[in-house]
């Protein structure tokens, strides 16, 4: 009887790995640190609260900017961006320092405590992502984090120096964590009913002696 349950146990830790095998997602997408629609780009004016904020990038790759209007910066990095807009902003104003943040806005998912979407700047990780949803729940697989893009998942990096612009993460992202297995989940609980049933049967044993 022991080793009739260890044998199922040990079938179930074989099939529990070979399933994780055959879902394993495709390689991580390219980084990309120019802006992109759906980004928004937070513009830090020196001394100048009112023209300071953060805008959103339209789907056709433009943004407003108070006094500039509409500028098209799809493809743009933050650094020429910056030196774009302090050019600009200077034929309107004195001393202007002009300072330009990234932002990506990304959709988190799946075994996490608060769901929902999060406005990061690129130079942050994906744990932080993670950090803003609260973390992972009891039941979640932190080896199994996941970038979900049209349709297609990646595999997503959770190394502390792998910020979201490394990790090819785009606004309108999805992060997933996934669920751990049920053997995973209920692993303790097995061993000790495997335990318990050892016992038994070894008093059995003796008893019949």
């Amino acid at each position: 009887m022991t080793r009739t349950f260890l044998g199922v146990l040990a079938l179930l830790s074989v099939t529990a790995g070979v399933a994780s095998a055959q879902s394993s997602p495709a390689d991580a997408p390219p980084p990309t640190r120019s802006l992109l629609p759906g980004d928004v780009i937070r513009v830090a004016i020196w001394q100048e609260e009112d023209l300071s904020g953060d805008f959103v990038v339209d789907g056709d790759g433009s943004v407003v900017l108070p006094l500039l209007g509409r500028r098209q910066v799809v493809g743009v990095e933050p650094d020429d961006l910056r030196a774009q807009l302090t050019e600009e902003f200077a034929d309107y104003l004195v001393n202007v320092a002009v300072n330009v943040t990234l932002l990506r806005r990304v959709v988190v998912l799946g075994e996490v405590r608060v769901p929902g979407q999060y406005t990061l700047d690129t130079t942050q990780s994906i744990a932080d992502l993670i950090a803003r949803a609260q973390g992972i729940t009891s039941d979640g697989n932190a080896n199994d984090i996941r970038l979900i893009r049209d349709g297609q998942s990646y595999r997503a990096n959770l190394s502390g120096a792998s910020s979201l612009g490394d990790a090819g993460i785009r606004s309108g992202d999805q992060i997933m964590v996934g669920k751990r297995t049920w053997f995973s989940r209920n692993f303790s609980s097995i061993v000790g009913m495997a335990s318990l049933v050892a016992n038994v049967v070894t008093v059995i044993i003796v008893s019949g002696n």
